[in-house]
């Protein structure tokens, strides 16, 4: 007799079906089939699936901004799934953010159990990137790695050693593992969030702060959205809802997107403006705001810098130091419609509150202390328009005017909807509507993404957006406000995550800029010389004067590279340069990982990092206002360690390694810091009270006020609401919104002005024109005919995800660039061709997607799949150089200098240009099927 199998079943049955008309009921009365078939026991295995004996917390660390409170099951020692723990709080009258996740993360242990899982310490034998490794016990890794750290600092200097890990937000205690370890051996940490491009830099020179949003349930307050370059139902998908719901709730919803993307689907309106263009679209609207009275004039007066008076001969504010002896630069005028005088505005960087406050991390100053209602109006009208004469100091008159009279000059003459319309291809009358729509709708609110933030002039674009929303007084309410979500990932808790990772303070810690960085080590070739900008003159003077950070010091190369957290070398822009000219003056390159990402296969050594699900952290967002943890649902497998413990036994290893060189202590001039490499493992741990995951945990949770008193078996009963926030006070069953320390409490803003500053009289800002928001069209450094756009994708977070064989079931299996029809047709390309995408600064060969959806003259590709995935060369990432914008390197005006994470460029990468062609070349056998 013939065995059964499944595969001669199928046959048969469909041979059956082509020459007859059997059915499947005649064909189960004449066919025994039970037992037959090779997966046998397959009908227990899905029974047992849905009974566990362990059910722990869960959370996926990873940088997606979801911060979704999971529980995990496991049975007989193996997770088996997880799933969302719908269990965050409601609120009175709002959707609830429950059930919350997304099908990536249901996939969470996936990586546990993959293919890609790494076991052991890994040891490189053959070139970096061929995927040659011997397997090494920890001692061994571990002792390769101490050694090399003690050479570097001995014989080059601490700062020769950089750690990078992105984002504290996501497992704020794996951050601080790394980061800790370099605080305390003198290394210099990496800053992430403006490296990037998820800094949101003209929100920093228009407010004062890193970086505030709304959480996301406040979306449904609102009565009208514009998605502004946002695509929340494919890369926000545990909040998509709000939307929706907001819909439900008489919000209009408009999508600005050159694509019809799956937000736009489900928008009132779309508009499509060219790609790099949205700041003419904003000016537009300024413009019919300003010409049609439909602005809040009180509060431009109280809120903003726009009464400030600016000087006609050197367009400066007008200062005090100017017309006062002895007087203040850093305070400045406005004229007094009622008394016919220029009067001092309250709360400018030069005034200072009875209570001194410390300085926060997140804020350009810290104006907390000032007395509510400090920069009401009172009896004070400042004047907006008009032009006046003020008698100097040295007894010249000078003319002045407000800065919105210079403004308003601008926009009328340069940005009328017509004009605008060229440069965007919106009709006019279409801008007229959104801007007369958006203005008299209240509250309204402006949601932007990465679509907007990754441009060269990203921040004065931002810039135009606040002024936006500035004009009809929307900043401060829920519902309003200009809010973006890239890498939106906010450590509400930001003094634990210090007190844990740089216990000495932050004061102590070298920072460097990675773009800066990654810029000058990667030896990068910008091309910037083709727009007329010397990218290099603006650095080096940035250098000279101390306002952006050089490390190593003295022009050093780097010498040893730690990335864990973190895909580096994948999410590098200028990727090219990297691998050419930064690599090889790395000598170690150590990696800690759960994954052989692409970070990983180009190290020297890789340390199996523990799960998600095989550890305790803590998780937080800036999209909704809770704290999620994770905790072991199973001890980690093989022979991997948790981030806490690994740089722990690192640390007692170089203790030993510093006994062993007979290089114990070195003083650090810098920090007139004696530093004792002999005691390393008691430094990290506090004398061992900080010896277990769960003691870091809690140790960061009480060290911060917006947390203290939670603890972590509170958190394993629920998620736990901080109990205070950055910009607003936090009000139960209220959504947070941010700003309302300043609108409602009417506290100045932490600016140098004091208020929401749109004139920065800065020289770097004049050389480029950006003194005051305006239309910036895109650079076309590369000179080559299609722009070249790398969204985020609604199937992976960044590389996460991109090697995941059920994410690829649900599209085409592998990266692809998508075109337009009749860009495709013009270069003799079919779809699925084999393309060759290239410009001066690399190449990336892949396949092609002719989609309808795509705007002519650009083309997409959906960022950073790994560099070992279905390409033939490259990756997204190959035809991206870092570019510098000048003025993101200003550091030395009020609110604006380096802080790390808190201001510095980007390396924008959106205004890149390619060209491409098919690829005829040999291509991978097996994918031609």
């Amino acid at each position: 007799m013939v065995q059964m199998t499944r595969r001669r079943f199928l046959a048969a049955a469909s041979a059956t079906f082509l020459s007859s008309t059997l059915s499947f009921r005649t064909l189960a009365a004449t066919m025994d089939l039970s037992g037959k078939f090779e997966y046998s026991g397959w009908e227990n295995y899905h029974r047992a699936e849905w009974s566990w004996d362990k059910k722990t917390r869960g959370a996926h660390l990873v940088n997606c901004t979801g911060a979704c409170p999971h529980f995990v099951y496991t049975r007989d020692g193996v997770v088996m799934r997880e799933e969302q723990s719908k269990d965050i709080l409601p609120m009175p009258n709002i959707p609830e953010y429950n059930p919350r996740g997304c099908n990536k993360g249901e996939c969470g242990h996936d990586y546990m159990y993959g293919p890609h899982r790494i076991k052991y310490p890994l040891i490189r034998v053959g070139e970096r990137g061929e995927g040659k490794w011997r397997r090494a016990s920890w001692d061994e890794a571990l002792d390769l790695i101490a050694d090399k750290v003690i050479d570097t600092i001995r014989n080059h200097a601490p700062d020769c050693i950089s750690v990078y890990s992105p984002v504290p937000a996501v497992s704020p205690v794996s951050f601080a593992a790394g980061h800790r370890f370099a605080h305390y051996i003198g290394a210099h940490a990496h800053t992430f969030f403006d490296w990037y491009g998820d800094h949101p830099t003209g929100q920093t020179q228009t407010s004062g702060y890193q970086g505030d949003t709304c959480e996301t349930a406040d979306w449904f307050n609102s009565k009208y959205v514009i998605l502004w370059g946002s695509n929340p139902a494919q890369t926000r998908i545990p909040d998509a809802h709000f939307l929706s719901e907001a819909q439900l709730n008489g919000a209009k919803v408009v999508s600005i997107a050159p694509e019809y993307n799956t937000s736009g689907i489900k928008a009132d309106k779309w508009i499509h403006p060219k790609s790099g263009t949205d700041s003419a679209l904003a000016m537009g609207m300024v413009h019919t705001i300003i010409k049609e009275n439909l602005y809040d004039a009180h509060g431009l007066k109280e809120q903003t810098d726009l009464p400030y008076l600016v000087r006609a001969d050197n367009k400066r504010f007008l200062r005090e130091v100017d017309v006062v002896a002895d007087g203040s630069k850093d305070k400045f005028y406005v004229w007094d419609s009622k008394t016919g005088k220029a009067v001092i505005a309250k709360g400018c960087w030069g005034d200072e509150p009875e209570e001194k406050a410390r300085p926060i991390g997140f804020m350009g100053r810290n104006t907390q202390t000032f007395p509510k209602g400090y920069i009401a109006l009172g009896d004070l009208d400042p004047a907006l328009e008009g032009k006046f004469n003020i008698q100097l100091l040295d007894g010249k008159t000078v003319e002045v005017r407000p800065v919105f009279e210079i403004l308003k000059s601008r926009v009328m003459a340069d940005n009328s909807p017509e004009q605008m319309a060229k440069s965007t291809g919106v009709p006019a009358a279409a801008i007229v509507e959104l801007a007369r729509e958006y203005a008299t709708a209240k509250p309204a609110m402006i949601i932007c993404g990465g679509g907007t933030q990754h441009w060269y002039y990203s921040d004065v674009l931002l810039r135009c957006m606040h002024l936006l929303a500035a004009l009809t007084n929307n900043e401060g309410k829920n519902g309003g406000g200009m809010n973006h979500y890239i890498g939106q990932w906010k450590p509400v808790f930001v003094p634990g995550v210090v007190a844990l990772s740089f216990p000495e303070g932050p004061g102590k810690q070298r920072f460097c800029q990675t773009t800066i960085w990654t810029y000058l080590h990667g030896e990068i070739n910008d091309e910037m010389v083709n727009e007329g900008i010397d990218t290099k003159k603006y650095l080096l003077h940035a250098f000279n004067t101390g306002q952006m950070p050089n490390l190593p010091e003295n022009y050093r190369d780097p010498k040893v590279f730690f990335v864990y957290r973190g895909n580096f070398l994948n999410q590098a822009k200028g990727q090219e340069h990297v691998l050419r000219n930064l690599w090889p003056k790395l000598e170690l390159i150590v990696n800690t990982n759960i994954r052989m990402d692409s970070t990983a296969l180009y190290s020297d050594v890789v340390l199996p990092s523990a799960h998600w699900y095989e550890k305790l952290d803590l998780n937080v967002t800036g999209e909704h206002t809770y704290i999620n943890m994770t905790e072991p649902a199973i001890k980690p497998m093989w022979e991997s360690k948790t981030d806490w413990q690994i740089f722990l036994a690192l640390a007692k290893r170089v203790e030993m390694a510093a006994k062993r060189k007979n290089y114990e202590r070195f003083n650090d001039e810098k920090f007139k810091w004696v530093r004792d490499l002999s005691n390393l493992w008691n430094q990290m741990t506090m004398d061992g009270k900080l010896e277990q995951d769960e003691a870091a945990a809690q140790y960061l949770l009480d060290s911060a006020p917006q947390s203290k008193g939670i603890t972590l078996d509170m958190l394993r009963e629920k998620p736990q609401r901080f109990k205070s926030n950055w910009t607003s006070p936090m009000e139960e069953g209220v959504p947070y919104t941010p700003f309302k320390n300043h609108i409602d409490d009417k506290k100045p803003w932490p600016t140098l002005t004091g208020r929401q500053q749109f004139y920065l009289d800065h020289d770097t800002f004049f050389d480029l024109g950006v003194e005051l928001p305006t239309y910036k069209a895109p650079i076309d450094a590369d000179r080559f005919p299609l722009r070249f756009n790398s969204p985020h994708s609604r199937h992976s977070i960044h590389s996460t995800w991109k090697d995941n064989i059920l994410m690829l079931r649900l599209q085409r299996g592998g990266p692809s660039i998508e075109m337009s029809p009749a860009d495709a047709q013009e270069r003799g390309i079919s779809d699925n061709d084999w393309v060759e995408v290239w410009n001066n600064h690399g190449k990336v060969i892949v396949r092609v997607k002719v989609k309808k959806g795509e705007q002519n003259g650009r083309v997409t590709m959906w960022h950073t799949p790994e560099l070992y995935m279905d390409l033939i060369k490259g990756s997204s990432q190959s035809v991206v150089p870092i570019r510098i914008t000048p003025t993101h390197l200003v550091g030395d005006y009020g609110h604006l200098f380096f802080r790390p994470n808190y201001y510095g460029p980007g390396g924008s990468q959106r205004d890149t240009r390619v060209e491409v062609k098919r690829y005829l070349g040999a291509t991978p056998m097996m994918l031609e099927s």
